[in-house]
């Protein structure tokens, strides 16, 4: 398998991340607390291992307990506020990136979406993609 590099970063370009692995998973997702905080229907992320990305700039942090009982921690920029990734709830080794802070992302594709008992009505998506009404396990 040929090595992957990408990179990306915030909206004003304090915070950068260059990532050498391949994402194994690339997903929606349309929880309460993702619309909230992408302020969109839905958010796009993508699994990489978290030694696989280096970063530069400061992050700050926010977490809070979400529908799943878990608490999820959002890194983003203390500059603009733009969020950068979370760590997984299933693997203290992954995050997931905000596919939208990529300096490229339009070669990416979902697969699955998550918390589809949240979705909204009118975030018309791919029918031939997985579907899970909790996480991934749900």
């Amino acid at each position: 398998m040929t090595k992957m590099s990408f990179s990306g970063g915030c909206l004003c370009g304090a915070v950068r991340y260059t990532v050498t692995a391949e994402p194994s998973w690339i997903y929606y997702c349309h929880c309460a607390d993702c619309r909230k905080s992408n302020g969109t229907a839905f958010h796009v992320g993508m699994v990489v291992p978290a030694d696989s990305v280096a970063w530069t700039g400061s992050l700050k942090e926010y977490a809070k307990p979400a529908d799943s009982g878990r608490t999820i921690r959002r890194f983003f920029c203390g500059d603009c506020g733009s969020q950068l990734y979370t760590p997984t709830s299933f693997d203290p080794e992954l995050i997931s990136l905000k596919a939208g802070t990529m300096d490229d992302p339009s070669g990416l594709r979902p697969t699955a979406e998550i918390w589809t008992q949240s979705k909204m009505a009118w975030a018309d998506l791919p029918d031939d993609i997985d579907s899970y009404p909790r996480g991934r396990s749900g």
